[in-house]
């Protein structure tokens, strides 16, 4: 017999307990005083063999990082203003017997709405509703007048919800 063969026989005791570990190239190691012989550590393993594993990861990262970026939904800005719808000239009556002629454009949501199909009869009912029955002086100011256009804008929004955009006051003459 060859040595290593012989090694590999004779490395259990007559106890029944290990006494020596052979390696894989044949080599005896004896075993360590009070115990058992130390079983030979296996290598690590790499998690990563190969780089086709890697390449494989980052073509999925990249695939999926485009995905999100085609797929994500575009930033909507604000609203801007497109067309205007210029209403008739109206005539209402104040306090006191007197007039106010006023006539009113309303600016449309670009995208949104188009002159040609925006009616304004419901935005003419509104104009009359805010600015009758007032008197000459609360009409006077420039202040006052900003405040019921402003007024008349938040309530002409909420008839026409996403299709107007403001309001401005074209005619505005009191007698």
């Amino acid at each position: 017999m060859t040595a290593p063969t012989a090694a590999r026989e004779n490395r259990w005791g007559t106890n029944g307990r290990r006494d020596a570990s052979v390696t894989s190239k044949g080599d005896v190691v004896p075993a360590k005083e009070g115990g058992d012989a130390a079983a030979p550590v296996p290598p690590k393993r790499a998690r990563l063999k190969s780089k086709k594993a890697l390449i494989a990861i980052a073509a999925v990262l990249a695939l999926g990082a485009g995905g999100y970026t085609f797929l994500m939904p575009s930033k909507v800005g604000p609203p801007s203003g497109g067309d205007v719808v210029s209403m008739d000239a109206t005539t209402l009556n104040l306090t006191g017997g007197h007039y106010l002629k006023i006539a009113v454009a309303v600016q449309l949501v670009k995208g949104k709405a188009t002159a040609t199909g925006f009616y304004t009869s419901h935005a003419a009912e509104l104009t009359i509703d805010e600015f009758s029955n007032r008197t000459v002086e609360s009409l006077s100011s420039n202040d006052a007048r900003k405040k019921l256009t402003a007024d008349l804008l938040v309530k002409i929004q909420k008839a026409y919800p996403g299709e107007v955009f403001n309001v401005f006051l074209t005619q505005f003459v009191t007698q």
